[in-house]
């Protein structure tokens, strides 16, 4: 069993995983949980692992941060701007391995591997900001199901947790007309699918959306090197 831990986008900054830490540790589950599930639903790059540098705090990599030594290393690649506000997780690997570390220290005997939903995080900077999280134009499904991860001692697997092609939520107004009665203001954002003229509107969240498919198949990055597919 992985419990839910949102992505680094979230929870990367060292303040809230500690914070989230505690109240895994209030709820005394670390030892009926494998580890954690990150991204489900979500678009964060899976990027590259980063080496594990600590200075200012044992639960934060200061590696791609100011005075950190990672420089212009590519696993310090930053498509939304997270570093600059001192978050580390500037992708999925370094999230999961910010998670390992923080939880280790927190909760004695307890070393939680992770698993990343890449259903829909092929494509790492088609968002001008990365808080827009509904239908995204010029995403991509990302990575297969696979047990061969970057670090599998951090890692168990990359998943399509949320089903790629089911909507994250509708535009003001239905394909087929009418008023959406769940719309949320993100689904107008300038990077949703529907905000711009000529796109067609987003059925309900969870419902097939089939322009999204199309898109996220167009734009598919199934395989990294090396990468085993689950059969």
């Amino acid at each position: 069993m992985y419990l839910d831990a949102a992505h680094g986008g979230w929870l990367g900054w060292d303040n809230n995983i500690n914070l989230f830490a505690g109240l895994v540790s209030e709820l005394n589950v670390a030892s009926k949980i494998r580890g954690f599930s990150t991204n489900v639903a979500n678009y964060q790059p899976i990027g590259e692992l980063c080496p594990w540098e600590s200075k200012s705090s044992p639960t934060r990599n200061d590696y791609c941060l100011q005075g950190g030594s990672g420089g212009n290393s590519s696993c310090c690649s930053d498509p939304c701007k997270l570093e600059s506000q001192w978050n580390p997780a500037n992708n999925e690997l370094n999230y999961a391995q910010a998670l390992q570390v923080t939880m280790s220290l927190k909760i004695a005997g307890f070393k939680p591997m992770m698993v990343i939903d890449t259903g829909r995080n092929g494509v790492a900077d088609m968002r001008s900001d990365c808080s827009n999280w509904c239908n995204p134009r010029g995403a991509g499904v990302g990575y297969v199901a696979t047990t061969k991860t970057a670090n599998t001692t951090i890692v168990d697997a990359y998943y399509w947790l949320k089903t790629p092609g089911e909507s994250d939520g509708c535009t003001k107004i239905l394909p087929e007309g009418g008023d959406c009665p769940r719309f949320d203001t993100m689904c107008a954002s300038v990077d949703s699918i529907g905000s711009d003229a000529g796109e067609p509107r987003a059925p309900q969240a969870g419902t097939w959306f089939d322009y999204q498919i199309k898109q996220l198949a167009a734009n598919a990055n199934l395989a990294a090197k090396n990468l085993s597919v689950i059969v």
